[in-house]
């Protein structure tokens, strides 16, 4: 995983945790001290409704509270990882950091877009040699083949 997926992938769980959480409180609005009045609910037909129980069923319908839980645990790791991600880049130095950027995240284009840098452009981004880019980088990836 890159930072790149990384980043993505966090702020899809800010996403989806937004959402849960969202969905939690409009239940709790069923349950508030205006919705719990002891008079029984009459609506169209005459059907009545427990609130309460429609509350309690809709919770474990839907199990908020453990998918809150568990996005909150991915967040946490995620952003765990990243960090650790982060103190790596740190023990290269600044050209080094420069070069792994530019080959996981690729540069802004005129359009607003990242697109993916070949080794040519990413030298003369840096002004070092292509090969001296593609060993930092291959240093950094601990693998033989990084094409």
């Amino acid at each position: 995983m890159t930072l790149k997926e990384a980043n993505k992938q966090l702020e899809k769980l800010e996403n989806d945790y937004e959402y849960y959480l969202k969905e939690k409180e409009e239940l709790e609005s069923l349950v508030t001290p205006k919705a719990t009045d002891i008079r029984i609910e009459k609506v169209d037909g005459g059907k009545r409704t427990d609130r309460l129980l429609e509350y309690v069923e809709k919770m474990d319908a839907k199990k908020i509270d453990e998918t809150l839980d568990y996005i909150f645990q991915r967040k946490q790791n995620l952003i765990n990882w990243i960090e650790n991600e982060l103190k790596i880049m740190l023990k290269y130095g600044e050209v080094e950091s420069v070069i792994i950027q530019l080959k996981e995240k690729g540069k802004l284009n005129e359009q607003g877009i990242y697109e993916i840098l070949t080794w040519e452009q990413i030298s003369k981004e840096v002004h070092w040699s292509k090969s001296f880019c593609r060993n930092v980088y291959r240093k950094y990836k601990r693998k033989r083949d990084i094409d």
